[in-house]
């Protein structure tokens, strides 16, 4: 039974997991007339080199490092996406032991196509409520997120070396 101490964490699930289920079902409608793309991963990846790359470009071991994630798996989604033909990896001239990858322009008008085509989808849900709606509603997200950020750092435990974290499944 909740209190208005303890809220219903039914509630709350139940509320997250309609916002994920609806939201995905509306962008993936946005995006069907655009360039077939893996779009969160180009757009992911366009981040990487913005903020980290070198010369339009960025190492696979900076990818597999910022996105904390094992080399096959980057190794995989680089894979998928140079075989659609919005990447290319290539040695780098300097150290022939390190790999680049840089989006094509093919790659870069689909995840631009996509970008807008997810923006202006926003764009609408935003004009659907008023100003005192998205005020109180970004007011609620960003208290909510800055007590899930103090309470999982009060919670954060050093892990011993190669001892994978708990929530691994989650």
């Amino acid at each position: 039974m909740s209190t208005p101490e303890t809220p219903n964490l039914h509630g709350v699930f139940r509320f997250v997991a309609r916002l994920h289920t609806l939201s995905k079902r509306g962008m993936r409608a946005a995006l069907a007339n655009e360039p077939k793309c893996r779009y969160g991963m180009l757009q992911h990846l366009y981040n990487l080199i913005e903020q980290h790359g070198y010369d339009g470009a960025i190492y696979v071991s900076d990818i597999a490092r910022y996105m904390h994630q094992p080399m096959p798996a980057v190794s995989r989604g680089l894979r998928a996406m140079e075989q659609d033909g919005h990447i290319t990896r290539e040695t780098d001239p300097n150290d022939r032991r390190k790999t680049l990858v840089r989006i094509t322009p093919e790659g870069e008008r689909a995840r631009s196509a996509n970008e807008q085509a997810m923006n202006a989808y926003f764009a609408r849900i935003m004009a659907r409520l008023t100003p005192e709606e998205l005020a109180q509603a970004n007011a609620v997200k960003d208290a909510l997120l800055a007590a899930i950020e103090a309470e999982n750092e009060s919670m954060a435990q050093p892990t011993r070396k190669g001892e994978p974290p708990h929530d691994q499944n989650i």
